[in-house]
């Protein structure tokens, strides 16, 4: 289940350094802010809407009548933009270290993406996915500012080492793409099938020291980062979050403990926590691994016998029963019910 454009809320100092931006290219800052309904973004700590975030856009758009602000974000933003997290990413010992804090605390950089590192082979793939419901404008800038703010950092903390990587945007190609030639050595891709942004980087890079590494500022300032993800999450609602982990985590079936670990607490607590919501890890997952079910059963690619493999169930029995149980038809049933139905002259031939 994706959250809301209320429930969300993003650093309000990212959209600052864009208004910032707007003003030294002769835009008044102040009318953008008005147009937008918005009064101030001086305070440090304020954060704001992804709707007032669309809105910003909207109006920052419509007064300076540039399409690149995503790009033009991007090349502002760097590790000092993101608080205390900035500074333990800067502080890590190597770049693999990096990835997994950026992971960890993602929430606290950009709340409508999740981001997920993964080492294959000899690649290491950073996929970031939207958790929220975005309009086509915020999805757009949010996708730029992510893949210009990572390869203008990673180039930094590498020391200018950056080797070629691809990356691939969701988004269609935009009107300013030729700028994406000033991310050296970077293959960018656009109108990528998946939803977000993918990286695909050498895995040799994870072990590069980085130049002001300092584990023990890290390791003090992933504290304070633990207790800040604390106090987002106790704003939501633990179902919910349960629920689109699970979502986002597709067929690799995340467990209770890893949930638990994610945001620093016990696996007991974070069952407390949904047993208090009347619901439990347990018909979270099922509900979860059922409507995938469906969308693979819906896609009519695989057998059934390959879907319930795919879905982690020891044998297609066991994913038959799951499956009617909580829907009251078979996997066969349902792939035939969802068949196209073709109209009677054209059955006579």
């Amino acid at each position: 289940m994706r959250e809301t454009a209320e429930s969300q809320r993003l650093p309000a100092r990212y959209m600052a350094q864009l208004v910032d931006y707007l003003e030294s290219t002769g835009v008044d800052g102040a009318s953008v802010l008005r147009a937008a309904r918005i009064r101030s973004l001086d305070d440090p700590k304020a954060q704001l809407t992804l709707r007032q975030v669309e809105a910003l856009l909207r109006a920052a758009e419509l007064a300076s009548g540039r399409t690149d602000l995503g790009f033009e974000l991007g090349r502002r933003l760097n590790p000092t933009s993101h608080d205390t997290l900035g500074f333990a990413l800067l502080t890590s010992p190597t770049f693999g270290h990096v990835l997994r804090l950026m992971a960890s605390y993602q929430r606290l950089i950009q709340p409508a993406f999740a981001l997920r590192v993964q080492r294959r082979g000899g690649r290491v793939d950073l996929t970031y996915l939207p958790v929220a419901a975005l309009q086509h404008r915020s999805m757009r800038m949010f996708q730029e500012a992510i893949t210009v703010s990572n390869h203008f950092a990673f180039q930094a903390m590498l020391h200018g080492e950056l080797p070629p990587y691809d990356v691939w945007l969701s988004i269609d190609r935009p009107p300013h793409a030729g700028r994406y030639e000033e991310l050296s050595r970077a293959r960018v891709h656009f109108g990528d099938a998946a939803p977000g942004v993918r990286m695909s980087l050498d895995a040799a890079l994870l072990d590069t020291p980085l130049a002001m590494a300092n584990p023990r500022a890290m390791h003090a300032a992933e504290e304070r980062c633990k207790a800040m993800l604390r106090h987002t999450h106790a704003r939501r609602r633990w179902g919910e979050w349960c629920r689109m982990m699970l979502s986002e985590a597709e067929d690799s079936r995340p467990t209770l403990d890893q949930l638990a670990g994610f945001v620093n607490i016990s696996p007991r607590t974070l069952a407390r926590y949904l047993e208090a919501e009347k619901t439990s890890f347990r018909d979270l997952s099922l509900e979860v691994r059922t409507d995938r079910g469906r969308q693979l059963l819906a896609d009519r690619t695989n057998s059934v016998t390959q879907i319930a493999y795919r879905l982690g169930y020891s044998d297609v029995a066991s994913f038959v029963r799951s499956f009617r149980a909580q829907t009251g038809r078979t996997p066969t049933s349902f792939r035939e019910r969802k068949r196209p139905r073709v109209g009677k002259r054209n059955s006579r031939i």
